[in-house]
């Protein structure tokens, strides 16, 4: 009799510990079965179906499912192993979630059988049921308490929450003179990226960026603050706190593209790749016709770095009677700004050579581009510059074209003809040719006006051997330190290198 309610004692227990082992499975909903052997897997499926779960085979139908679209957590995957020996059958069950942390685990065989059927489907269905057997005897009930989700939340890290909805901060907008990254923006869709729709705005010394809106609505709150962004000396440039998916920080830096465009840099730390997350400003709209606010300059235009000390070449008729000088170099990191002075003025042939003149500029390791007095009718050029930049705006232009004379206007000898595009701004700019060096500044275009008739793209540009006589004549002039870097390359990659190297000239 002893024997017998010790026995059952253990039975209870062993019970008891069985449910609140299985208890976790209390929080998932689907089972995935990605598996090719129907007689296997339509067992396997009636057996899931029978104890309260949906079961798909197919991710494409699984990733249809509203549970599944809900909350992909809510998933369990299903793992078969099986293996004969014959005349024994071996099957195991293995059941992970989406985080891989093993919730079910169990492996039979046939061996206990008390006769070899030598019918292998039978014998599996036998095992199946043996390793099914602890899983039938589970009383199985959806608890949202139990979800994955729920315990991820519940270890999620705080972030602050304010008080801002998207009303309150529309009327902030329309009541305040703001910076340019202030506004309301959504994410550009991307694959490593949510929807996120956020309102930035600022706060003491940095601004905040808030949810309005957000595809992971069980993590990120509205009214919860994503990100801080401080500005640097650079305007439009960023150094940025941004909290991360699962709410932990992130230190990276932000950058105002234009108006429009705020662009945020990661790193994957696992593969070191790095992606730019974009988001576009909405709110404040543009009212109607696109208006232009234009700087009071006398004058603009493009020039190009000769040395490394900041020495610069550019048209003389952008920078003659000019009382203060900026420069605007941009690349990857930012826009940065320089005051700059004069150097040198060679009106009759238009060259001119300024300096930059500023404790900020640290100056440049090399210069990627060779100086070339030569060019042959029929090759290839291309210009970068910044053509009215006051209504095109700040960022640099690229065109191209071909030498189509050796001489210009009357045969003067000082200039290629070229048919690359030419606005006011340009003028200044260097003119490369295909292997990305140097031959000529961009000078001029044919004005309809002046000769009587209509003109299309005649363009012309300076030869670089009257800027290399004027360079010359400097005091102390030192040898150019080059080394051409955009060579045999394409176009696209040759922009990317040497961009960094053509600055905006503005003229007050």
């Amino acid at each position: 009799f002893l024997y017998i309610l010790i026995y059952h004692f253990l039975y209870i227990v062993s019970y008891c510990l069985q449910q609140n082992d299985f208890n976790q499975l209390n929080g998932y909903k689907i089972v995935f079965l990605p598996y090719q052997f129907s007689n296997i897997v339509s067992y396997v499926e009636k057996k899931f179906e029978r104890i309260g779960f949906k079961v798909y085979r197919d991710e494409v139908i699984l990733k249809g499912d509203v549970d599944y679209k809900n909350d992909p957590n809510f998933t369990l995957i299903c793992q078969i192993n099986h293996s004969y020996s014959y005349p024994h059958t071996t099957l195991g069950i293995k059941l992970i979630n989406v985080n891989n942390e093993v919730l079910f685990e169990k492996t039979e065989n046939s061996r206990g059988k008390a006769f070899v059927s030598f019918d292998v489907e039978k014998d599996q269905k036998w095992v199946l049921d043996k390793v099914f057997s602890d899983l039938d005897n589970f009383n199985y009930h959806f608890d949202n308490e139990l979800t994955l989700s729920n315990r991820i939340l519940s270890d999620l890290p705080e972030v602050e929450k304010t008080t801002e909805t998207e009303e309150s901060l529309k009327k902030y907008y329309a009541e305040s003179s703001l910076y340019q990254i202030e506004g309301i923006y959504k994410s550009y869709q991307a694959e490593n990226l949510p929807y996120y729709k956020i309102g930035i705005k600022k706060r003491d010394d940095k601004f905040i960026a808030i949810i309005i809106e957000a595809e992971q609505e069980q993590i990120w709150k509205r009214e919860e603050v994503k990100a801080y962004f401080e500005p640097s000396s650079m305007k439009g440039f960023y150094s940025v706190k941004w909290y991360m998916g699962n709410k932990t920080s992130y230190e990276t830096f932000a950058l105002m593209e234009n108006e429009a465009i705020l662009s945020i840099e990661f790193t994957n730390h696992k593969t070191g790749e790095k992606r730019t997350d974009k988001f576009i400003k909405m709110y404040p709209p543009a009212n109607g016709d696109v208006t232009f606010k234009k700087d009071k300059l006398k004058s603009s235009g493009s020039g190009f770095l000769l040395t490394t000390d900041g020495i610069i070449a550019t048209n003389a008729h952008i920078v003659e009677n000019a009382e203060t000088l900026r420069i605007q170099i941009s690349n990857e990191i930012g826009n940065f700004d320089y005051s700059a002075k004069v150097l040198l003025i060679d009106n009759q042939n238009d060259v001119a050579l300024i300096k930059i003149d500023d404790e900020k500029f640290h100056g440049l390791s090399s210069i990627p581009y060779s100086l070339i007095e030569k060019a042959e009718i029929g090759e290839k050029v291309f210009t970068i510059g910044y053509p009215l930049n006051d209504i095109m705006g700040t960022n640099y232009k690229v065109t191209d074209g071909i030498v189509s004379a050796t001489s210009g206007i009357a045969d003067d000898i000082r200039y290629y003809q070229v048919t690359v595009p030419l606005q006011p701004g340009n003028s200044g700019g260097p003119l490369f040719n295909k292997e990305g060096n140097i031959i000529g500044i961009t000078s001029a275009r044919l004005n309809s006006k002046a000769v009587g008739t209509d003109i299309e793209n005649v363009n012309y540009a300076i030869k670089i051997s009257y800027l290399l006589n004027l360079y010359n004549m400097l005091p102390n002039a030192s040898s150019f330190h080059t080394t051409p870097k955009a060579s045999n390359k394409e176009l696209q990659d040759q922009v990317k290198i040497l961009k960094n190297y053509v600055c905006l000239i503005k003229v007050n």
